[in-house]
């Protein structure tokens, strides 16, 4: 997949056009550009570059009620964070990822669904979201894969860290 391919579906098509072309070169040349001294490598490079260019569709925040708040604002009507499924799950924030899954699956149903994916590489504790349509999310994690970036689901990390811990002797 081309990098412009990739930066499409990042942005659901919105990004096109001179924009996109900009951000490709800059994505492109990221590993021989001045960076950083915390970035150790061009796969950390290109992650910068990426969100740095695509920061008008990431939610960010270190925070779930933060982050769910710059998710709810990308939308005309979508429903306010969950405190109680919180609460009630003891702190575990596979309630929430499988409540916004459900959530996110009934928009953009033509397009199968919307998908929530993290980008890892800011260098911070912050997680870096975008919504992409769901039909397109494993060609994402795959296209990035190979330029070294590492792109998931958010809801399938809780998953294994829900899976771990009830692995944990007691």
């Amino acid at each position: 997949m081309l990098l412009s391919e990739l930066l499409t579906k990042l942005t659901c098509g919105d990004l096109e056009g001179k924009e996109l072309d900009e951000a490709v070169t800059a994505i492109t040349d990221a590993p021989s550009a001045p960076r950083d001294e915390w970035i150790d490598s061009d796969a950390q490079a290109y992650a910068v570059a990426i969100l740095s260019h695509l920061a008008d569709y990431i939610a960010s925040s270190d925070k779930l009620d933060e982050l769910h708040e710059q998710i709810q604002d990308m939308f005309d009507e979508f429903p306010d964070f969950p405190y109680e499924l919180l609460k009630e799950s003891g702190g575990s924030a596979l309630p929430y990822f499988e409540w916004l899954d459900t959530e996110l699956a009934q928009r953009a149903v033509e397009e199968s669904g919307y998908d929530l994916i993290q980008i890892d590489g800011n260098g911070s504790d912050e997680m870096d979201a975008l919504l992409v349509y769901r039909r397109d999310t494993n060609d994402i994690i795959q296209a990035a894969a190979l330029m070294g970036v590492t792109i998931g689901r958010p809801l399938t990390y809780y998953r294994g860290i829900d899976a771990m811990a009830g692995k944990r002797p007691g």
